[in-house]
């Protein structure tokens, strides 16, 4: 690779590589939100009520999960290189079958290979800033993932909403099918699996290594705080911005969906620009568990009045901002994590905190679309369920239940910050 045979720009690598990463886990969160502005499309393109289209949303998270262990050992084993480029092809697979389908049952598989692919996104990235940076950098680089990836889940809002006006929904997700496959070709020939630049080069850890990994990471009772914290915290957004704010927005405040995307956008505007801010304050005041409480007592506050409480529409687009930031307290769970493992481990031990995470969106999709089924009147509007304001008050009760549980599980945290990971937990 050029970079690395230029002394001049040797600085650079890591933030190439990283880069690489970072665009991916872009690029699946807009396939991940999609459904949200796609709602009542998705509904009369596949005659399906609410309970059924959450189930098809969470397909995507049916995959993910599943895959978080083994691309643990994988990651570790093989390295991020060839498993995020092979990721990348599966998105642009599922990306196009999804588009081309004309029945459930191969939606249902498009949105199962979307997730396989973006399964390594996240954990992938993080893989590569582990290796391409040191430890204390690793909480500013996971601030600034996040921002990518709330730059995807912004864009598969309104912008996306905007697009399906125009070309439908079937032409736009052909068109991010084509997207994918030019960043799978340039993932491919910038990442580098190994920091060369280093004296001891990294050496993947055996199958019977990672095992023994596995069973001591179980074992550690911190991890399954930090892990279960951090999946009760993304609650609010698998289940609400990325698919049911924009249609209960609609409802309730009687606003076309390109305008209830934008309201849902100002959640991830917020991740986006306190994330960094988040990280950097969490390492300048050395500590990770004080912002992980902040976020989950502002996340409840601003959560109850958005479901619970009428606010004029343009107040609305200031709370969900705030919501969007106290959320980056979750994000905190992986810096936590990472301070507690060692190196070594840090593929598997961030594949299976993500699969904590993303339960909330294999049970909470569905579940609040079971809710709204269960509650409904029966009324129909334009071929698709009408839901009033008290079917939704009721199917969102369940994201505040989750984040007092959230807030009660840092009690039992300790703080994290300045942990030496070299060493084997346990």
């Amino acid at each position: 690779m050029y970079f690395i045979k230029n002394p001049s720009l040797a600085r650079y690598i890591p933030w190439a590589i990283w880069l690489c990463g970072g665009v991916f886990y872009c690029y699946q969160f807009v396939l991940r939100v999609s459904p949200s502005v796609m709602t009542k499309d998705l509904m009369v393109a596949f005659q399906v009520n609410s309970y059924v289209l959450g189930i098809l949303s969470a397909f995507y998270y049916y995959a993910y999960d599943a895959l978080q262990i083994p691309l643990g050992f994988i990651m570790d084993r093989f390295g991020p290189r060839r498993v995020l480029t092979f990721s990348t092809l599966l998105c642009v697979i599922g990306t196009f079958l999804f588009a081309t389908a004309d029945a459930l049952p191969l939606a249902s598989t498009g949105r199962l290979l979307m997730g396989a692919g973006s399964a390594c996104a996240f954990i992938g990235t993080l893989k590569l800033a582990t290796l391409w940076f040191p430890p204390q950098k690793v909480g500013k680089v996971i601030g600034f993932t996040m921002v990518l990836g709330t730059i995807g889940a912004t864009s598969g809002g309104a912008p996306l909403a905007f697009l399906l006006e125009h070309i439908g929904w079937r032409s736009s997700l052909l068109i991010m099918s084509g997207l994918g496959l030019i960043l799978a070709s340039a993932m491919w020939f910038i990442i580098c699996d190994k920091n060369t630049s280093t004296v001891n080069e990294i050496s993947f850890p055996s199958a019977r290594e990672l095992g023994k990994n596995l069973v001591q990471l179980l074992k550690t009772p911190q991890f399954w705080f930090i892990a279960v914290y951090s999946s009760f915290m993304y609650v609010p957004l698998a289940a609400f911005a990325d698919l049911w704010g924009v249609p209960y927005l609609s409802t309730v405040y009687h606003i076309e969906r390109k305008i209830a995307a934008s309201a849902i956008a100002m959640i991830f505007f917020g991740m986006a620009i306190a994330s960094p801010i988040t990280t950097y304050l969490s390492d300048y005041f050395q500590t990770r568990r004080k912002p992980m409480i902040l976020g989950a007592s502002f996340s409840l506050v601003f959560y109850i009045i958005i479901v619970f409480i009428p606010i004029p529409l343009p107040f609305m687009y200031i709370l969900l901002f705030l919501t969007g930031a106290s959320f980056t307290g979750q994000l905190l769970g992986f810096a936590a994590i990472c301070e507690i493992i060692p190196s070594s481990m840090s593929g598997l031990t961030l594949g299976l905190t993500n699969m904590v995470v993303m339960l909330s969106g294999v049970i909470f999709q569905p579940f609040v679309g079971w809710i709204l089924d269960k509650s409904w009147n029966g009324k129909i509007v334009q071929g698709i369920p009408f839901y009033t304001l008290a079917n939704w008050k009721l199917a969102l009760l369940s994201i505040p239940v989750c984040l007092v549980i959230a807030l009660l599980l840092t009690l039992f945290m300790h703080e994290t910050f300045g942990k030496n990971s070299t060493k084997d937990i346990g």
